[in-house]
């Protein structure tokens, strides 16, 4: 017997919660490939022409995606300096990251630029009003003990080089706050913004700085490929969040560790120590609870052109409580 025509039934929050968390570790899987091709660059050639030529390669993307034979409605905006703020975020993250990626193992660096997930989680209550469970924050803890767990950091042998994806978390952090005070902005235009401040800023280092060599033809088409697949990464980041909460999603940013172990002992001929084992297996622990801790009445989110747009969500059929999500 045929089934009735009509709509298909919207997906049940546990639905939606499982789809977000399986693009999201979709985009991660892009992240640690980009990741791992910028270690290789930056092994070469200095970073600062990767940072430049990665920020050419995004701005030329965004504006033919999402310039749509249109380009200057990229550029209007009623909210320019917390656009650059922002802009500023997203550079200050990208230059610290890559800059780390010269000075450290691969799963090192990944590790200590997981520290954002924590912030993130931490503050989702009071800066972005989304409630966190008590299993969500748990989940997040746990997960970050297997970070430490897997890196096993001597407070007492600290690296300076350490600061550096330190400093990379904390730019994201804040990227992610100003995210929030552009909610009502088209989601094109803040992207544009966010890859606009940092060619700019990456342009002015990059005549600034001397480099002792120049980047042959086939290193300028790896740095422009580190630029796309940023792009597609943070694209999937959009569709995961249309489907999850920030505060659920963000810990499973952990299992970029997992990723960057693998590839750090593959390619890169980093050790895996025994810790590492247990490091993961807590990091999935972490990742399950927030999953499985997720608060049933779902809150408002906040909007954000690179890693989820709640808007845009409602409107393509996302989680019903979006309907109360407010503008400002």
């Amino acid at each position: 017997m045929k089934a009735p025509r009509g709509d298909p039934p919207a997906p049940s929050g546990g639905v939606n919660a499982r789809r977000g968390a399986a693009i999201f570790v979709a985009s991660s899987l892009v992240f640690i490939g980009a990741d791992s091709l910028t270690k290789s660059l930056v092994a070469n050639i200095p970073v600062i022409d990767v940072v430049f030529g990665r920020h050419i390669a995004y701005v030329l993307a965004v504006v033919v995606v999402a310039g749509r034979g249109k380009p200057l409605r990229l550029v209007r905006t009623a909210r320019l300096r917390t656009q650059l703020a922002r802009g500023l975020g997203m550079f200050g993250t990208t230059s610290t990251f890559f800059w780390s990626l010269s000075l450290l193992p691969l799963a090192q660096v990944s590790t200590l630029a997981s520290a954002s997930p924590l912030i993130v989680v931490a503050l989702a209550g009071p800066l972005l009003h989304e409630r966190v469970t008590r299993l969500v924050a748990a989940g997040a803890v746990v997960g970050f003990v297997g970070v430490v767990t897997m890196i096993g950091i001597d407070p007492n042998h600290l690296d300076p080089a350490m600061l550096v994806p330190l400093a990379s978390a904390g730019c994201y952090a804040s990227f992610t706050l100003l995210t929030r005070e552009l909610r009502g902005e088209p989601p094109e235009v803040t992207v544009f913004y966010s890859g606009i401040v940092g060619l700019v800023a990456s342009a002015a280092l990059f005549v600034v700085i001397p480099t002792a060599t120049t980047p042959e033809p086939g290193q300028w088409a790896g740095i422009g490929l580190v630029g796309l697949l940023a792009l597609t990464g943070h694209r999937l980041l959009v569709a995961a969040y249309r489907w999850g909460r920030a505060s659920e999603l963000a810990p499973l940013g952990y299992l970029s560790v997992l990723w960057s172990f693998i590839i750090g002992a593959l390619v890169f001929r980093e050790p895996v120590e025994p810790r590492a084992v247990l490091g993961a297996i807590e990091i999935a622990a972490g990742g399950v609870m927030t999953l499985r801790g997720g608060a049933r009445e779902r809150e408002p989110l906040p909007a954000s052109p690179d890693f989820g747009n709640p808007d845009l969500a409602f409107r393509e059929g996302g989680d019903d409580s979006l309907r109360s999500s407010s503008s400002g």
